[in-house]
C-alpha cells in the first residue's frame, strides 16, 4: 500500500498492523487481510497515481463541501467531477487515530 506522506507516519502503520492481528474499530469492524506488508510513505511529486488519488480525494471533497456561488466554478467543478466519479469505488471517510 502507498500513501502521500502525513504527518503520524509511524501511527498509521501501527492501526495497520493492529488491524491486521485483531479488527478494525465500529460498528462493521473487520480484520484487514489483503494488504501483504505495510504502508509506505511517498511524496505525491514523485508518484502519478498517488498525485490521482489525490487529485479525486479533493474532488470528492471539494463537491461535498463547497459553497461557491460562482456559476462557472460550479460548472468546472461539476465537469471534473462528472469525469472522476465513474471511477471512485467508495466515497467516505475514516479516520482511525480518532
Amino acid at each position: 500500500m502507498i500513501a502521500d506522506e502525513v504527518d503520524g507516519e509511524d501511527g498509521y502503520r501501527r492501526d495497520l498492523w493492529q488491524y491486521q492481528q485483531t479488527r478494525t474499530w465500529g460498528y462493521r469492524g473487520r480484520q484487514i487481510t489483503r494488504v501483504v506488508g505495510t504502508i509506505h510513505f511517498a511524496p505525491s511529486t514523485s508518484s502519478r497515481l498517488v498525485q490521482a488519488a489525490d487529485l479525486i480525494a479533493y474532488m470528492a471533497n471539494r463537491t461535498a463541501t463547497s459553497k461557491t456561488t460562482d456559476p462557472r466554478a460550479r460548472s468546472a467543478d461539476e465537469a471534473l467531477s462528472a469525469r472522476i466519479e465513474p471511477k471512485v469505488w467508495h466515497n467516505g471517510c475514516c479516520w482511525p487515530n480518532g
